[in-house]
């Protein structure tokens, strides 16, 4: 049996409903609680979303993902931004549960559910980097092509907003998305999903995702033009880049 064909990208009216609001065929989607820094993984202020999963991933993202030892330096982190996130109180959490027979279409208005409330979220926040983590809970062998298809069909509104978007997920045997080649990294508690915004350090992320150019040249490419354009490399595939999507070099 062929795999499902990826879902139609959501419409703006997707945009609507807020975490929570449940139409006919869609999915229950609670909204995202704050995960904050504290002493110790049983804090009271520490926001484990109340659920077994909830109260793991607040240790695995302060310890797992924003921690350096072992990679050379504060900025080796897997993601340098998650400790001022937890400390700032703008790292977010929710839970989407999906099955295996879950349409992607579904899953996709779920996720476009979760970027408007990202989005909005993000632009009233603190200077440190907000996130939004949307974990799969069961488990992922059902749940990723339903996962997969909806993030490919999600991406064009992720950029459109400003932000960027990227599953991760522990199956090894699951081949990157050349679509969007952001590393997986296979220890996690379950397969989640992360919502950021775009930032001027993602010069050559954005270089390497097609889809992606248009939103960072959009919103930095003064400063990329000024700071970050300074090997003859760089501006070359930064040129090129421009010419594939018709941009002002």
């Amino acid at each position: 049996m062929s795999p499902e064909p990826d879902p139609e990208p959501p419409t703006e009216e997707s945009f609507a409903a807020g975490p929570g609001a449940v139409r006919r065929g869609e999915l229950v989607r609670p909204a995202p609680v704050v995960f904050r820094d504290g002493d110790s993984d049983d804090d009271r202020d520490s926001g484990d979303s109340g659920t077994e999963l909830g109260a793991v991933f607040r240790p695995y993202l302060r310890d797992y993902i924003g921690d350096s030892i072992g990679r050379a330096g504060p900025s080796n982190a897997i993601c340098p931004f998650v400790r001022g996130a937890l400390r700032a109180g703008v790292m977010h959490y929710a839970e989407l549960r999906v099955a295996g027979h879950t349409a992607p279409r579904a899953v996709a208005r779920a996720l476009v559910g979760y970027l408007a409330w990202f989005d909005q979220a993000s632009q009233r926040e603190s200077p440190e980097h907000p996130g939004l983590v949307v974990a799969f809970p069961g488990p992922p062998a059902p749940l990723l092509p339903v996962v997969a298809a909806a993030h490919r069909a999600v991406l064009p509104a992720v950029y459109a907003r400003g932000c960027t978007a990227a599953l991760f997920h522990e199956d090894p045997a699951e081949p990157d998305d050349p679509r969007h080649p952001e590393p997986r990294y296979f220890t996690a508690p379950a397969p989640f999903y992360v919502l950021r915004r775009i930032i001027p350090a993602d010069l050559q992320l954005s270089l390497r995702v097609r889809q992606m150019f248009p939103a960072y040249h959009r919103l930095h490419a003064a400063e990329a033009r000024r700071t970050r354009l300074r090997t003859k490399e760089a501006a070359e595939r930064w040129n090129q880049a421009c010419r594939e999507h018709g941009l002002t070099p």
